[in-house]
């Protein structure tokens, strides 16, 4: 009997191989992000809210004093109040030399007994810290029965390759993986682009576990090794490879979030105008506070459209970053019954849908989830321990949001390829606008239509007008525009491009003009 594998089953192996003097970022890009994480990254705590702190006390996620009053030790980010510099230099006179810097949180990754977190809340250098916790991607349970493709169809995304004036096939358009690698395929050829790894626990990019990969081919499989038969949405679009996962399918926030970071700042060299996130945070949090959710609210703010997975929970479970981000595309996944014809599509009974802990309804739309056969990784976790999922050599059969989310990444970059210019507001907005509606419960807006939102002809609004964003990102602000209070402000109309992140002074951010719970 075939049991379930939960694809973003990321145990708790932090990341505590790099020093500062070996950070894979340039110092420019540091102070990009420095303010994001100076504001205290709570990612993934049992209780969204961090614990109170005195002022000149450091803010403590409640996940860390637990581990402090039961003395266990914990994978943490240590977040610097000022220079990260002085914060590594009290971090080596404790012994601590097995760290990863974490630019977006303005700090670093270490694991600490309950003596040295007694000892760092009391530091005057550190700001905050963060429970590391571990993030999970989202289960694919396998069943090899009924193989069945036809999401491409769904989704209308054959329509814009065929289409005799202007084809459309994701051509040039960037769209970073955010998963467990991706291994060689015939089906990807030569458009992984540039290839990244964010674990410090293994080496290379290569694919160990599977997900990456099947997620790529669903994305830009181009069906050479199949004659066609397995194509992903958009089969001429380029891939982005930054691997966060090991060869068990886990990885920490701070890889995560790292890896976000790596993509805004490299996002003109490869032209990445999309993220795929088939993963979740394993606790329940605000998208105010979560350090998941501050690392793609500001890549969205930069350009970017980020399409995640709902989560394999069933009802009411819509709860986790980053699929509880109201900024970004959520995606739910259907059983598409093997045919083209929608008539026949119910939920898929795994897939999350509800209200987030802070009001919003997610899903934002679906896609197929069900039985879909896509790229296999040779030599993977998943080519050993499932071989009756497997479809001939070359391909395997996924079940899962993990494999809904990149059907709607493929058809944001075949809109993209169409209008390069638009702004990943306005094209959530054109998304849910022509979607193709489902009389069913957690469904969304229903199906994206890639065709019909090509051919749409109407103004293109902003379909977040109105939001709040992250906590991390008003800090960030607050610090780029040398603010010592949080005034009203009017986001929509902020420009994050235009902000000079060289100019920031982290000794004078004031991170207790936001609110981090009680």
């Amino acid at each position: 009997m075939i049991r379930k594998v939960a694809l973003l089953r990321w145990r708790h192996r932090i990341m505590r191989q790099q020093s500062p003097s070996r950070d894979p970022l340039s110092s420019l890009q540091r102070g990009l992000v420095a303010l994001l994480a100076g504001a205290g990254l709570v990612l993934v705590t049992l209780s969204a809210a961090p614990a109170w702190a005195a002022p000149n006390q450091a803010h403590v996620d409640r996940q860390v004093l637990k581990a402090m009053q039961t003395g266990q030790s914990i994978h943490v980010i240590v977040v610097a109040r000022g220079d990260l510099k002085v914060l590594w230099a009290d971090l080596r006179r404790t012994g601590l030399k097995d760290t990863l810097r974490v630019p977006i949180a303005h700090g670093i990754a270490v694991e600490l007994t309950p003596a040295l977190i007694d000892h760092f809340r009391l530091d005057a250098n550190v700001a905050r810290l963060i429970y590391d916790a571990p993030v999970r991607l989202t289960d694919t349970p396998f069943n090899p029965a009924a193989l069945a493709t036809v999401y491409p169809a769904v989704v209308d995304a054959v329509t814009t390759w065929s289409n005799p004036v202007a084809p459309l096939t994701g051509q040039g358009i960037g769209v970073a993986v955010i998963d467990s690698g991706i291994a060689s395929h015939p089906d990807l050829g030569n458009r992984v682009v540039v290839s990244q790894n964010f674990n410090p626990n293994v080496t290379g990019t290569d694919d160990g576990y599977g997900h990456g990969t099947g997620v790529a081919g669903i994305i830009a499989g181009d069906g050479t090794a199949s004659f066609g038969q397995y194509i992903g949405v958009a089969p001429g679009a380029n891939l982005i490879n930054l691997r966060v996962n090991d060869g068990t399918g886990a990885a920490p926030t701070s890889a995560i979030m790292n890896a976000v970071l790596w993509a805004v700042v490299n996002r003109k060299t490869y032209n990445i105008r999309v993220l795929n996130l088939s993963l979740q945070a394993s606790v329940q949090e605000s998208y105010h506070t979560s350090p998941i959710d501050a690392a793609v609210e500001y890549a969205w703010l930069k350009g970017l459209v980020v399409v995640v997975a709902a989560g394999n929970s069933g009802p009411n479970s819509a709860l986790y970053a980053p699929a509880n981000d109201p900024y970004v595309i959520t995606v739910g996944a259907t059983d598409d019954q093997g045919t083209v014809s929608t008539a026949d599509d119910t939920l898929a009974s795994f897939s999350s849908y509800g209200v987030t802990q802070d009001g919003f309804t997610k899903p934002d739309v679906v896609a197929p989830g069900r039985r879909i056969i896509t790229t296999l990784a040779p030599n993977s976790n998943f080519a050993l321990n499932f071989p009756s999922s497997m479809v001939g050599t070359r391909y395997i059969q996924l079940t899962g949001t993990s494999v809904a989310a990149p059907v709607v990444s493929g058809a944001a970059a075949l809109y993209i390829e169409s209008n390069p210019t638009v702004r990943p507001g306005q094209l959530k907005g054109v998304l849910l606008a022509t979607s193709n509606h489902l009389a069913l419960t957690g469904t969304g807006a229903g199906y994206p239509d890639a065709a019909h939102a090509i051919a749409y002809i109407g103004l293109l609004g902003n379909a977040n007008r109105g939001l709040d964003p992250n906590n991390y990102l008003k800090v960030l602000y607050m610090a780029a525009n040398n603010l010592t209070t949080m005034p009203v402000v009017s986001w929509d109309t902020v420009s994050w491009d235009s902000v000079s992140w060289s100019n920031v002074s982290w000794d004078s951010v004031s991170w207790d003009a936001v609110s981090w719970g009680s």
